[in-house]
């Protein structure tokens, strides 16, 4: 429940380019970025079996053996972030520590049950591992719910144990691992696509050349409905390359709707050998050579001295592209560095007291013409090694934007189940012995850009990595050159109907060359090479002074131009930064906006001093990040003189109702002290649909099914799952997705997986067929059925399992008259035990019946329901001029728990909140949970309909975000969410 729910949650921080645009690359899986590896994986060492957890006993010992700051590991914190995860994977579990750290105690409640285990004595791993033991021990044989596996719940509690260390140790579970091994190697068998969700749709993005898809003549935008005999109608993305990879000879065959065909085309293909190109070239021309790293694999090193000797002609210079490499293999960025130096400190490997250090040496071969490097923030780790080896050999110059800044090295260790365990066993220091971590490395040549638009003006300053020092300082180190440019290569995306970013693994290498001749990186670095003949940094930078002070003189007067045209002016005069003296007005005076609009602000900014004001802008600063680093640009302000900024909030449809603090930074172009200025602005958020839904099992020839028409599935036939949904909350839903996945394999098929309805308004009913063929018996067909809005990213998620019956039943059509015997009735939507309720009848309703079997009748219930009564529940009577009346029927949907919460405070100065209201659901209640931010704070068991709710919650200072998490005995959950910000 709380991983769907925070899954649907994160969805609001994800880009428009992301949520239009899922790509996954056969070819390459970026699932390791900012990970620094060492060598090669450790092998488990077998003596550690027999103990009640899987890996915590291994992960126990490396980290034991292996982790690189002992004195930094606190068992304690350990442990309570590890049941932190706990009790946010476990809907039943609730752990609370009541003095935090300093707790000699900790109590675990497993609904009505509590168990109070010791925690002053957990001052080492060993004691930290047979608690945790004892833990699990206690909560797993108490567990009404076999999901998630116990398995699972152990990597998550491990994993954020590993996140006290340090961000970069881990587990791996089993298929990350896998997918790493992998990426790692370099290549691997399968069919060389790229594939991507488009339209709900698994598309080909774009097919490799020479690989066997672009030889059987996959193309672009082709629609992959069928891999072998499974339907790929809602199949994940690591689902269908897992299926699609295989072992290189083997085949696989995949279905195709292409436009122009009239039913899906199979394609027989033989996996190959496909191989992870991890660096791209291209000739610039005038000698100068560009290679890109994608990241640093095992053929990495070999792939970078092959495009040198295959280079046409003399290369004069070499762009090396470092940008957005998140990292990969420690040897591979030794060579790689090694083949541009011929003596110096590649890199020092650190661990405690001891260090070792990579020399470079002359090799054949090797690279001794000019290098520029460029790098930003999303170049870490082994990129960040190249990058200061060369720069501080004085050996290339660097040219973009600081790096990410990660100084450690990892290794990787495999464990007894698949799994793997990510340990941070050394630190490494670039040349000269600098450690970058958390501080990055600066580039020679800072490149910050500006876009101006209509939509927006925004400068790097508002988005740039600025590193700090442990006391929380930014630290200070300038680069030689800075040079604002004018950026029309990212447009501002207002809406999310703009046409989609083509992403950069779909482009031809055509298109990719091309992309390079806009590239300003590139512009730089070239003039940079042509600008000296030296092969000395220091040389090279001194060299390249007139010709970067002309771009930057350029670019400068590029983006005053445009600023003048929106009547801002951005000229500027240097001066000694002094105090400085601003009246601000922030308009409209009462900040509220309803969430789905667009709300308008503009601040007003008098220079009240006695001496003009250069380049003013304003930054904003929020938690909330829908309101965070937002920019007013006011340009030049002279004594007396006013300036308006003005920017635009947009409060997406899902916003909560909040108060939010809004501070506006303000600086200039001389760095002059000014003022800060606060504002409040409040959200009122819209009311929010809930769904409910029933479902039949139709297999008589509606809605495209075939079958014998007994209400239960058998081998062969075509069923419609007949889905009704119905709004039973208080707002519209504007797009309610209904999707239906396969969990049988293929066992079943689908054929129709997704329905969309707009504009569903509270009370109202639709209803649309899902369809799917039995393919193998079984005694049941697992399904997982989604009902999720679109604009509020909010709904329910539902396991159904549909009885199968290899035997086939017999069924007679016949129309006669009854009336139900008993009240309460149930009326289900298919002739087993374990169908679905569709109406509770009472007792001397009448229906006319469609047919019978063995022990059900099928009933007409009203022109658009069909269902099914036990035999046992009804009496035949003499037909009548006209059927018996069935007024008494009550329709039933399957909804999840109301939550009404009493009208809480926006802000508050108390340190307690009284949470009050109810919770009710007809089924019966199983349980709530209530959350502080990511911090349960109660669990609530209950078997009730209907429960009070009277909760005190101790509130944080600033924001504090409260959950309301309430689950059924059906296990459909309710969520209900509100901000309360506590002043201080």
């Amino acid at each position: 429940m709380i991983k769907f729910l925070r899954s649907i949650k994160n969805l609001t921080k994800i880009s428009y380019v992301i949520k239009k645009f899922h790509l996954f690359l056969i070819i390459l899986i970026p699932l390791f970025y900012l990970s620094f590896l060492s060598s090669g994986p450790q092998t488990v060492e077998q003596e550690v079996n027999g103990d009640s957890l899987g890996v915590l006993p291994l992960v126990i010992k490396y980290v034991n053996k292996y982790y690189v700051d002992k004195p930094s590991i606190d068992p304690k914190i350990m442990l309570i972030n590890g049941m932190g995860r706990l009790e946010r994977v476990l809907d039943e579990v609730v752990v609370d520590f009541p003095q935090d750290e300093k707790s000699a105690s900790f109590n675990v409640q497993v609904l009505n049950e509590t168990e109070t285990f010791k925690m002053s004595d957990v001052n080492d791993l060993e004691t930290l591992k047979t608690r945790i033991e004892d833990v699990f021990t206690f909560i797993q044989p108490r567990l009404s719910s076999q999901e998630p596996k116990i398995r699972d719940v152990e990597y998550a509690v491990i994993d954020e144990m590993l996140k006290t260390l340090d961000p970069h140790s881990a587990i791996i579970t089993p298929d990350v691992y896998q997918e790493f091994m992998i990426e790692t190697e370099g290549s691997f068998g399968g069919l060389g696509i790229v594939i991507g969700i488009r339209d709900a749709q698994l598309t080909v993005i774009s097919p490799i050349e020479g690989t066997p898809a672009h030889r059987v003549g996959i193309k672009p935008n082709d629609k992959i409905a069928q891999i072998e005999m499974e339907s790929t109608i809602n199949m994940s993305l690591i689902e269908a390359v897992s299926k699609l990879r295989g072992k290189k000879g083997t085949k696989v065959n995949i279905y195709v709707n292409r436009d122009g065909f009239s039913a899906p085309k199979r394609y027989e293909m033989v996996r190959d050998t496909i191989n992870i190109e991890s660096v791209e070239t291209f000739d610039l021309g005038e000698g100068i050579q560009y290679l890109r790293i994608r990241d640093f694999q095992k053929n990495t090193y070999d792939s970078i001295k092959q495009a040198l000797k295959n280079q046409p002609g003399e290369v004069q210079g070499v762009i090396l592209d470092l940008r957005g490499n998140p990292g990969g293999l420690l040897d591979q960025s030794q060579k790689i560095s090694d083949i541009f130096l011929t003596d110096g400190v590649i890199v020092s490997t650190k661990i405690g007291d001891s260090k070792k250090a990579y020399n470079a040496v002359q090799n054949e071969g090797d690279y001794s013409g000019k290098i520029v490097v460029l790098i930003d923030a999303g170049s870490a780790s082994a990129s960040e090694i190249v990058a200061g080896a060369l720069k501080n050999n004085e050996r290339a110059v660097l040219v973009g934007n600081r790096t990410f800044g990660k100084g450690s090295v990892q290794q990787i260790f495999d464990l007894n189940d698949g799994s793997a365990l990510k340990l941070t066993i050394a630190d490494y220091l670039t040349p000269g012995d600098v450690s970058i971590q958390d501080i990055g490395i600066t580039p020679d040549i800072s490149l910050k850009n500006a876009v101006v638009s209509k939509e927006a003006i925004l400068f790097a300053s508002s988005t740039e990595h600025k590193p700090k020092n442990s006391n929380g300082k930014p630290i200070e180190e300038n680069p030689v050159y800075s040079v604002t440019f004018l950026d029309t290569s990212n447009p501002i995306i207002e809406s999310e109907e703009q046409e989609e970013i083509t992403p950069e693994e779909a482009l031809s290498r055509e298109e990719k060359r091309k992309k390079l001749d806009n590239d300003f990186f590139i512009e730089v670095a070239k003039e940079i090479i042509h600008s000296s003949s030296s092969l000395s940094r220091n040389d090279i930078l001194d060299n390249a002074q007139t010709n970067i002070n002309k771009l930057s003189n350029r670019e400068e007067a590029k983006i005053e131009d445009k600023l003048n045209s929106f009547g801002i002016d951005w000229s500027v005069i240097k001066a000694e930064p002094t105090p400085i003296d601003i009246l601000v007005n922030v308009s409209p005076p009462l900040l509220k906006a309803k969430a789905g609009e667009k709300l308008s602000v503009t601040v007003e900014v008098e220079n009240k001093g006695k001496k003009p004001i250069y380049r003013l802008e304003a930054l904003t600063e929020s938690e909330n990040q829908l309101f965070d680093g937002k920019e007013f640009i006011f340009g030049k302000l002279d004594p007396g003189e006013k300036g308006k900024g003005v920017t635009t909030f947009d409060i997406p449809k899902w916003g909560f109702t909040r108060e939010d603090k809004i501070t506006l930074r303000f600086k200039d172009a001389n760095n002059s002290r000014l003022p800060d200025y606060s504002f409040i602005l409040t959200t009122e958020q819209l009311p929010r649909p809930v769904f409910a839904y029933n479902y039949e099992i139709v297999d008589d020839g509606r809605y495209s099914s075939k079958g014998n028409g007994d209400g239960i599935p058998e081998l062969g036939e075509t069923i419609a799952l007949l889905i009704r949904v119905k709004n039973v909350g208080k707002g519209d839903a504007p797009k309610a997705i209904v999707t239906l996945k396969n969990l049988s394999g293929d066992k079943a098929f689908l054929e129709k997986g997704r329905i969309e309805f707009e504009n569903l308004k509270p009370n109202e009913v639709r209803e649309e067929p899902l369809n799917f063929v039995i393919k193998k018996p079984d005694s049941k067909i697992e399904l997982e059925l989604q009902i999720i809005d679109e604009v509020f990213r909010d709904g329910i998620v539902k396991k159904i399992s549909i009885h199968d019956d290899e035997k086939e039943h017999t069924f007679q059509t016949n129309s006669q008259n009854i009336v139900v015997r008993n009240d309460k009735t149930p009326i289900k939507g298919g002739s087993f035990k374990d169908a679905p309720v569709l109406a509770i009848s009472e007792k001397g309703t009448g229906f006319e019946t469609v047919g019978e079997n063995e022990g059900w009748v099928k009933v007409k219930l009203n022109e658009n329901l069909i269902g099914w009564v036990k035999k046992d529940d009804i009496l035949f009577v003499d037909f009548v001029s006209s059927p018996p009346e069935n007024n008494d029927l009550e329709v039933i949907f399957d909804s999840p728990p109301i939550i009404e919460i009493d009208n809480m405070p926006l802000s508050t100065t108390s340190s307690e909140l009284l949470i009050g209201g109810s919770i009710k659901d007809n089924d019966g209640l199983e349980l709530v949970n209530i959350f502080l931010g990511e911090d349960k704070v109660a669990l609530i068991p209950s078997q009730n309909n209907d429960i009070p709710l009277s909760f005190k919650l101790k509130l944080n200072e600033g924001v504090n975000e409260i959950t309301i998490l309430a689950k059924d005995s059906k296990n459909l959950v309710s969520r209900y969410s509100f901000v309360v910000r506590k002043e201080a």
